[in-house]
């Protein structure tokens, strides 16, 4: 396989999966406002606050009131990580690449395109249903892709690009409450944040089979962070990863970068962190995934100089 295409998949599944999570964190922080105490503002600047882009938001926003926030995280053309964008950038990646993947799944993130512009020009406000649409679409490709793939380079190096990006994005989605505690400073989270927190990420379930009682900080943080099951736990995406890299060539560094992560957490007592400490833990799993993602355009994107 061509370096540039393995490069073009990684970054195809990578908005795709950004895509997803986006639409979750909207979702899920929209139901979490309405019963937020104080200035709800400061509920939505965290968000913007966990995801890198404050400088970028102030300069096109005054006030963080969910309708701006909202608008752009969605659709803003200044914000490169925007749903709007990550859906431009995933349909060229899949056109550079359409000659490695089944016609239905570069079809599926057309659809997503065209049916998401479609709905956004109808209305200035982006619904939960498009959010609901997004989540959908986002899972219905990488459906078609684990149906007509199994083993391989083009399934290797999507998955790849799949699971750094929501390990990133499950470590800041968990930092928005660090950040939001910070900001209300008064404010003492309850069983609503971390409820909010496994809806937002498909747990509730996986959760309360593993805890068996009820949602409290300390088993959510544990679950979430070193469940070897779950496919949203940090410690089960970086295992994946290293599935991805173990059958991939040139791969003895950043194999021995990927356990080293895995270890450190799973020798972490994460559950015990107060909120500060665990804003530095998440901090420096960010900076780690950082350091994978260059390992990774190192080892085997820019082959050729």
């Amino acid at each position: 396989m061509l370096s540039r295409d393995a490069e073009h998949l990684y970054w195809l599944s990578r908005y795709v999966e950004r895509v997803e999570n986006t639409a979750r964190l909207i979702n899920v922080n929209s139901e979490l406002m309405l019963d937020f105490p104080g200035d709800k503002t400061l509920g939505w600047k965290s968000i913007i606050e966990t995801l890198d882009t404050l400088d970028i938001y102030q300069r096109r926003y005054i006030t963080f009131k969910e309708s701006n926030v909202i608008n752009f995280l969605s659709q803003e053309k200044d914000n490169p990580n925007s749903i709007k964008n990550c859906l431009i950038k995933a349909a060229y990646n899949v056109k550079e690449t359409r000659d490695c993947l089944p016609q239905s799944s570069t079809e599926q993130i057309n659809n997503l395109l065209n049916e998401f512009n479609k709905n956004i020009s109808k209305s200035d406000r982006v619904k939960p249903k498009d959010m609901y649409r997004l989540i959908e679409g986002s899972q219905r490709f990488f459906g078609i892709i684990n149906d007509n793939f199994s083993t391989g380079s083009v399934f290797e190096f999507i998955r790849l690009g799949r699971y750094i990006e929501r390990v990133d994005m499950i470590s800041r989605t968990l930092d928005t409450l660090c950040v939001s505690k910070k900001n209300f400073q008064t404010h003492d989270f309850s069983t609503l944040e971390w409820a909010s927190m496994l809806r937002n990420l498909s747990a509730q379930g996986a959760y309360r089979e593993e805890a068996k009682g009820e949602i409290e900080r300390g088993n959510v943080l544990k679950f979430l962070f070193k469940n070897k099951g779950f496919p949203r736990s940090i410690n089960n995406c970086l295992l994946e990863i290293d599935k991805c890299v173990a059958v991939l060539p040139n791969n003895r560094l950043l194999k021995e970068e990927v356990i080293k992560v895995i270890e450190r957490i799973m020798s972490s007592r994460v559950e015990n962190y107060d909120d500060d400490k665990l804003h530095d833990f998440l901090s420096y799993i960010q900076s780690k995934i950082f350091n994978l993602d260059t390992r990774i355009h190192k080892s085997w994107f820019h082959l050729h100089g």
